[in-house]
């Protein structure tokens, strides 16, 4: 099968462009290799083989370290599972055509027991993820990120047959217990379970009990089996939904190095303190704030605590997110902004060779027009091959 995105004939000169590198915007050119960014050149001018950008933007692909809407593919509605690899596929384009040039797809392990699915869907989801970048069919590529939920009693079981997968290159420890973390207000809780999670209502009560013992049992043991084997193959931890300086403090403390989605300020604060990197989602940002009610990701940016957006469960959210965080009730230039949807997150996860536009770095390029308030994604280029 012919490859969507290969190595050969992807050499390209794009002039005429708003050049956004990490450090400057200004008016020029890229030249691409190979795949790979060989110039980066300051000048209006078109030379006779460039792709005249016409003074559009241009910027790094972006890297998205969190996104649900692989599961969402695989099962677009309850009781309704489409083949894994027509889904992921579906999935990819999606992404692709958002921006996104590098995605992890974002799996749960574990969880709820009224959520079988995703359990009896894990494996075939992470086949078919892998089978695609086999075969070559995907426009961006495609890494994976399992989140743990630690109250799970299944949960070790389950996640020890996966750690070696050869695209797992993220974990995440999350614990979805009453009245702390995303759900502090133990009515809000009773909402997401029944309206989401299809619990009785009669049956709340008892699940907040099960769930209650399960955090006492269970949880600190396997946080810390999680990030233990993670540790053991150089896999980057991410802490899930931190509340409280000691939430922080023991992630910290068992190696995890990245604070996805802190709940509170005081927990923002406290991963700063502790050189962890945080991560907040997307629609956060555009939405004004958090759909739990918990920490406005724009008052983290305005407090220099937010080190990366994900886009969570809207994959074209990333890109209006990062140019939203530029506006001047938040103040951040246009390469810090970017960075943060590309070269931040990609450093987060140790992938050194994208992120940025510079010579040596990986050709994920994004063509950027602004229609009067909306960011249009002109054309999408990935290691240096026309992808969207």
């Amino acid at each position: 099968m012919e490859r969507l995105v290969s190595a050969e004939d992807n050499s390209l000169r794009l002039a005429n462009a708003e050049v956004v590198t990490a450090e400057a915007v200004f008016r020029g050119s890229v030249t691409v290799e190979d795949g790979v960014i060989t110039a980066v050149e300051e000048g209006g001018a078109v030379p006779g083989d460039a792709l005249d950008c016409g003074g559009e933007l241009l910027i790094p692909g972006l890297v998205d370290l969190h996104t649900d809407h692989c599961e969402r593919h695989v099962v677009p509605r309850p009781g309704v599972h489409w083949e894994p690899l027509q889904a992921a596929i579906a999935h990819d384009a999606q992404v692709a055509a958002a921006g996104i040039t590098t995605v992890f797809d974002s799996l749960v392990v574990g969880l709820r027991d009224a959520d079988q699915t995703r359990r009896d869907l894990l494996g075939e989801i992470m086949a078919a993820v892998e089978k695609g970048e086999e075969l070559g069919v995907f426009r961006s590529q495609h890494l994976l990120h399992l989140r743990c939920e630690v109250t799970d009693p299944t949960l070790l079981d389950q996640i020890a047959p996966q750690m070696d997968h050869p695209l797992l290159q993220l974990v995440s420890v999350m614990e979805h217990t009453v009245g702390q973390r995303q759900f502090p207000d133990p009515e809000k809780y009773r909402e997401v379970l029944v309206k989401l999670f299809h619990v009785p209502a009669d049956q709340v009560d008892e699940r907040f009990r099960r769930d209650a013992e399960a955090s006492r049992t269970f949880a600190p043991t396997y946080r810390e089996a999680v990030a233990r084997m993670a540790a053991e193959r150089g896999i980057p931890v991410a802490a899930h939904d931190d509340e409280t300086p000691e939430h922080v403090e023991e992630a910290s403390r068992l190696g995890m190095t990245l604070s996805e989605f802190p709940t509170t300020m005081v927990a923002a604060e406290a991963a700063k303190e502790r050189g962890m990197t945080t991560i907040m989602g997307a629609p956060n940002v555009v939405k004004g704030g958090s759909q739990s009610g918990n920490l406005s990701a724009l008052d983290l940016a305005r407090a220099g605590l937010l080190d990366v957006l994900a886009s969570d469960y809207v994959p074209i959210s990333l890109l209006a997110a990062t140019l939203r965080l530029t506006e001047d009730d938040v103040g951040m230039s246009l390469p810090e902004a970017v960075k943060i949807a590309s070269l931040n997150a990609a450093r987060a996860a140790g992938l050194d060779d994208r992120g940025e536009i510079a010579p040596g770095k990986r050709a994920d390029l994004l063509r950027v027009r602004q229609v009067g308030d909306h960011p249009v994604i002109r054309t999408v280029y990935t290691a240096g091959r026309r992808v969207a």
